[in-house]
């Protein structure tokens, strides 16, 4: 019959047969109410392997792997509104299996109900998707076993994706961390430092690096810039290294650098290094301070006679009492040898007073203890500085050592 729905079908086939036959994608016409298929195209004969009058014979179901065909056929009504995909797990002639998605469309066709259905095989897809999965599993894996904290973030600091040492460092669940923005996260003066350094990289195309203190840790970060096909900066890659033992150990290098190691005290290296600071600051607050130099006399005899054990033990006595002597603010120092420098800021002649009374009484003090094999006595000449006159610390160091030299002298004819 001329309007027979086969008629009617192969009319609309004609109709659109170019795109149906030239199609990549295998497409069938399928009967909605048993399912039976009506039409196929070359496409769909390469990919099932069966001829077309073998596929023609068959139904939609017996295309099913076996597990899929207990599915229900898609409902005409939601193929008639709109495309309907699905996906599913087909077979060949041969029984190999693979996994389709199906884009269905329904039509009433000669008052029958028919599927137009464009099958596509996703195994190349999926595929693809397992590996990418993979790749970002194994990824994930190797970022979060590293040590340092990593992030990845948009242009307005979102968190893409970060690693577990990043989610501990906050103190936040992984989960949680991944759409908060950086920014949330951390002090408003800091957040708008960071927001400017990463301006910095999305401005320029080049890293930023930086040091941050967080949770009384010391953090080495870099801001990488990540691009798109145009050259564009679009993320940013944040890692960050936790270098506090690093700072601790150049903390303590450095202290041993400034340190005397016999008494403690600054060595001469230290107290030059604090010496000049503390000299610029009094010239620029007008304000005069003092400088002493300090030698142990009779070292010599104490060596030859009691052993350099006991010569140690008296340049320690010597930094103990010159420690007592002045104060908190003031800096004390074995330059070398049996001498010793003391700066002591915002003092003057007056204050210099003082400190020698006290420095000798305490001497005395430390002589009239019972069983001494020696008695401590120290030279010690005074230089102070006049904002005024623009001494260097050289020029002061100097005048203090001459005052020292005539101290001893004086001692010297005392004893004669």
């Amino acid at each position: 019959m001329k309007n027979s729905p086969q008629s009617i079908l192969e009319d609309r086939i004609k109709k659109y047969e170019s795109f149906i036959h030239n199609s990549r994608d295998a497409i069938l016409f399928i009967r909605y109410r048993d399912g039976k298929i009506l039409e196929a195209n070359a496409a769909a004969v390469n990919t099932y392997q069966y001829s077309h009058e073998e596929l023609l014979a068959k139904t939609i179901f017996d295309l099913r792997a076996p597990e899929m065909r207990d599915q229900d056929m898609p409902s005409m009504d939601d193929t008639a509104a709109s495309h309907l995909v699905t996906e599913t797990v087909h077979m060949k002639k041969s029984g190999e299996r693979f996994p389709v998605e199906v884009n269905s469309q329904g039509a009433i066709i000669g008052d029958e109900p028919v599927l137009f259905s464009i099958i596509r095989d996703i195994s190349k897809r999926i595929i693809a998707e397992q590996l990418l999965q993979e790749s970002e599993n194994n990824l994930r894996a190797l970022l979060n076993a590293v040590t340092e904290s990593f992030f990845l973030m948009n242009k307005d600091g979102v968190i893409l994706a970060a690693n577990e040492t990043m989610a501990r460092r906050f103190g936040i669940d992984l989960d949680m961390l991944a759409g908060s923005c950086i920014y949330d996260l951390i002090e408003p003066d800091i957040a708008q430092l960071r927001r400017d350094q990463a301006n910095l990289v999305i401005n320029t195309g080049r890293p930023v690096r930086f040091e941050d203190i967080r949770f009384n840790r010391n953090i080495d970060q870099v801001y990488y810039p990540v691009f798109d096909g145009n050259g564009q900066v679009v993320r940013i890659a944040v890692f960050g290294i936790d270098i506090t033992e690093h700072r601790k150990m150049e903390h303590h290098l450095e202290t041993m650098a400034l340190t005397d190691q016999l008494t403690g005290l600054y060595n001469r290296r230290g107290f030059i290094n604090l010496a000049e600071r503390q000299l610029k600051f009094s010239k620029r607050s007008k304000q005069k301070m003092l400088l002493f130099f300090a030698d142990v006399d009779g070292m010599k005899w104490i060596n030859d006679n009691l052993g350099h054990e006991d010569g140690d033990k008296a340049l320690i006595d010597t930094a103990k009492i010159l420690v007592k002597t002045f104060r908190r603010s003031d800096i004390v120092s074995r330059i070398g040898g049996d001498e010793f420098a003391i700066l002591a800021p915002e003092a003057d002649e007056k204050t210099a007073e003082g400190l020698l009374k006290r420095l000798h009484k305490l001497i005395n003090k430390n002589n009239a203890r019972k069983g001494r094999k020696f008695d401590i006595s120290i030279s010690i000449g005074c230089a102070v500085f006049d904002p005024h006159h623009h001494d260097s610390l050289n020029e002061l160091m100097s005048r203090a050592d001459m005052q020292m030299y005539q101290d001893k002298k004086s001692r010297e004819i005392g004893r004669n």
